[in-house]
């Protein structure tokens, strides 16, 4: 079951950005950087480990996952270290 359900969830982020590069005149640079942005936005406000606890490597292996990686690390920065855990590196 965690395979089908990590192809559902890796191939809907796909599609998602195939669609965004078949009907938009956005360029792929910019579908990956906000497919990274999204990853981080929806870390912070808490949504995407639902979607990375039901998805598996479907979720995380994406360019989403990859921002919420970023996230999750920051936030695990300044939850040691202060504000200044924020630049750190993650």
């Amino acid at each position: 079951m965690q395979y089908l359900q990590a192809f559902l969830c890796g191939g809907v982020l796909c599609a998602i950005g195939q669609l965004l590069i078949d009907k938009t005149q956005l360029t792929p640079a910019r579908i990956l950087t906000g497919y990274v942005v999204a990853g981080v936005l929806l870390q912070a406000v808490g949504v995407y480990q639902y979607v990375v606890d039901w998805g598996g490597a479907g979720a995380t292996v994406p360019l989403t996952g990859f921002g919420y990686c970023l996230a999750k690390g920051v936030a695990k920065a300044v939850a040691e270290k202060g504000i200044l855990g924020a630049f750190t590196g993650g």
